[in-house]
């Protein structure tokens, strides 16, 4: 102990005889914070401004974020480190050592070694740092040098970055407006993440039995059969949805950057109902709209920072961030309380949707005919919805088959996936009835033109290296997409098999008006002769891809559906081979007893079932002890009835199980759970803590 205590009292005097002053550690720290620790997250979140668009961020709240991570944390870090006290002094050689770790962690991880070795190299380079910091002279003229350096980052924040961009958003309308000959009441509903092969059969028809609002709008319009996308990210298809051209990917979605859109086109004719989700191409003068709450911003902010900042193996239990834009809790709540799973929906899917719902209620209020626009963010994921609206609580955080944006190779986790997404599209199909029959009340579905397209669509199937990058092979996932028009006073029932785009929407909604648009815009209206297309090209950030016009692609997907959901039923799902269980009557007293034990995740949600209630615990899961392995069949029931046929998978070192379950099966108040090994033509009955 003694030789421990010479040792530091001789690195102390070191340390305070090699020249580093109080303000040399304090530059060093505030160097080294803003490198390491804060600029990483800002230069993130500055890169995809889309995270503060889709939370309607306040200017001035843009900026306080900013001047806090530049300015405010790596100040504070560096007070601290700079105390006269001895503690202080120590403080300050943790502090270097730390924030010289992080900074060299983050160049580490573009390297192909083990989490481990990374966070050893970054540690002992964060002891190398420190030492040569007190040692060398020139290294601490070098920190207070770039002392500077932070107010320089605050700006290429606020003025280089894409982000800039929303801070430099006009507020007042920009553009022409053009001139509208009929004026006419306008619906135009963009779903996102939503693929054309979810809704149709392997002959390329709707699937009107599960999903008969998408039906109903088929029939009393114009269903463009073969329409696609032109671009594969969201921040670059609704302003090509909106302006009718093709936007740059360099481009950010604001009206700035797109000054003449459907909204600054039509503001001296009609009255406008805007509710964008991801892009801001209505000036807050117009569509003022709502903004995000400051705490929900902090969380995602502290999200993001542990995504960036945190070894790998330290960021298993965060909420992922490359499923949303925001709101990234929502798929690793505290569900012990309801009213948390409602307040983490508040700020997702569901608002915008009640408030242009009660907007159409009121029917033609305005001087001119009311323009309602709705990006709704569903299909897509989070997956939370059943089709009639109700949620279920996400008992594991994230998805077992999600790997890097992308898909493993484990074909039954990923069709366990697409299930939800299933789930979700018929709440899809919900939400569009809901909107139908607001129109319908309020007298203006008959009248009005009616659009309802989908941005891009997903690929959920094994192997992918990502879920919406458009390739040779996701053609028919992430490109072909849903489009229905329903003219004004229409007959309908019409199906249209041109190569319908997405930069046609525009374009077909001044031809309905009579307006004329400038001669700058790409696409061409779907109620004009048909373009010869020849061919088409999906753009991404990563590349474009072009291909033909023939649109057989998505009949491939909804093959492959098919054989995953007989009958198309997205409850229908079971591994491959197994027997469909579903419905059958077990007497758990009776039953051999399973070597495999195991325990419920969640139970408390089981004890309590409100049947009729917003939340209802569809998905159960559970992790399992004994002989059991990764590929094991089991049945899922559900006080005595088998509601679900579903496969064991390994979650790190353990066996686990998920599995939906249709709510017909629960019962109000409590409800008991069993698993099944199922084999050899008999059931076993495992047993369940909680």
């Amino acid at each position: 102990m003694q030789t421990i205590h010479r040792e530091a009292e001789n690195f102390e005097t070191a340390v305070h005889s090699r020249g580093a002053s109080r303000f040399d550690r304090f530059a060093a720290l505030v160097v080294l914070t803003t490198f390491g620790v804060t600029w990483p997250v800002l230069d993130l979140l500055g890169q995809n401004a889309e995270f503060f668009l889709a939370r309607r961020s306040a200017k001035t709240e843009i900026v306080v974020l900013a001047v806090v991570g530049t300015v405010l944390v790596p100040g504070l870090v560096g007070l601290s480190g700079s105390l006269p006290s001895r503690v202080g002094r120590w403080l300050g050689v943790a502090l270097l050592t730390v924030t010289a770790a992080s900074l060299a962690r983050l160049y580490l991880t573009r390297l192909p070694i083990p989490a481990w070795l990374e966070v050893a190299v970054a540690a002992s380079a964060g002891v190398l740092a420190t030492w040569s910091f007190f040692r060398f002279a020139r290294i601490q003229q070098a920190a207070r040098f770039l002392l500077p350096t932070p107010l320089l980052l605050l700006v290429i924040f606020l003025v280089a970055r894409p982000v800039g961009e929303v801070l430099r958003e006009p507020d007042t309308a920009v553009g022409n407006p053009v001139s509208v000959a009929n004026p006419t009441p306008i619906v135009l509903i963009v779903f996102d993440e939503f693929p054309l092969a979810s809704i149709i059969d392997t002959d390329g028809n709707l699937r009107s039995d599960l999903y008969p609002n998408f039906a109903r709008l088929a029939s009393d319009g114009t269903w463009f059969q073969n329409a696609v996308t032109v671009q594969q990210q969201t921040e670059h298809s609704v302003p090509a949805i909106l302006t009718g051209s093709i936007p740059k990917q360099s481009s950010t979605p604001v009206t700035g950057q797109f000054p003449f859109n459907l909204f600054t086109a039509l503001r001296s004719s009609h009255d406008l109902h805007v509710y964008e989700a991801i892009t801001q191409l209505c000036p807050r003068a117009l569509c003022e709209g709502s903004t995000g709450s400051v705490s929900s911003l902090t969380r995602d902010v502290g999200v993001v920072a542990g995504h960036v900042l945190l070894p790998e193996p330290l960021t298993v239990d965060l909420p992922p961030i490359d499923r949303g834009w925001g709101n990234f809790q929502l798929v690793a709540g505290d569900f012990d309380s309801r009213e948390r799973f409602r307040e983490l929906l508040s700020a997702g899917h569901r608002v915008p949707i009640d408030a242009i719902l009660e907007d159409v209620g009121e029917g033609d209020t305005g001087d001119g005919p009311p323009l309602f626009y709705l990006h709704a963010i569903i299909p897509h994921h989070p997956w939370q919805y059943l089709p009639d609206g109700r949620t279920y609580p996400f008992i594991v955080a994230g998805s077992p088959a999600s790997v890097d944006g992308g898909w493993n190779d484990d074909a039954f986790l990923v069709a366990q996936e697409m299930q939800r997404h299933l789930l979700q599209v018929g709440y899809a199909d919900h939400v569009l009835g809901e909107m139908i029959t607001a129109l319908e009340r309020s007298g203006l579905y008959d009248e009005a033109l009616v659009i309802v397209v989908a941005d891009h669509g997903i690929a959920i199937r094994p192997g992918v290296e990502h879920q919406r990058f458009i390739t040779d092979e996701s053609i028919g996932e992430v490109a072909a997409v849903p489009l229905f028009v329903k003219a004004p006073g229409s007959d309908g029932g019409f199906v249209d098999e041109r190569r319908a785009l997405t930069i046609d929407i525009l374009p077909t909604i001044a031809d309905v008006i009579d307006a004329e648009l400038p001669g700058d815009v790409d696409g061409v209206s779907l109620f004009g002769p048909a373009p010869d297309r020849k061919s088409t090209t999906t753009h991404g950030p990563d590349g474009s891809i072009t291909y033909d016009t023939e649109g057989d692609e998505k009949l491939d997907v909804a093959e492959r559906v098919a054989t995953l959901f007989p009958g198309g039923d997205p409850w229908a799902l079971r591994p491959p081979g197994s027997p469909d269980l579903r419905g059958r009557l077990i007497d758990p007293g009776s039953l051999e007893r399973s070597e495999i034990s195991g325990e419920i995740k969640e139970p408390h949600l089981y004890r309590n079932v409100d049947t009729s209630g917003e939340v209802i615990p569809a998905r159960i899961g559970a992790t399992l002890e004994g002989d059991v392995n990764g590929d094991e069949v089991l049945a899922v029931a559900v006080n005595g009835v088998i509601a679900a046929v579903t496969r064991t998978y390994l979650d790190g070192s353990d066996v686990a199980v998920l599995a939906m379950v249709e709510p017909a099966f629960f019962v109000d108040g409590s409800n008991r759970i069993d698993l099944l090994e199922v084999g050899d033509g008999r059931l076993r009955l495992i047993g369940l803590d909680g």
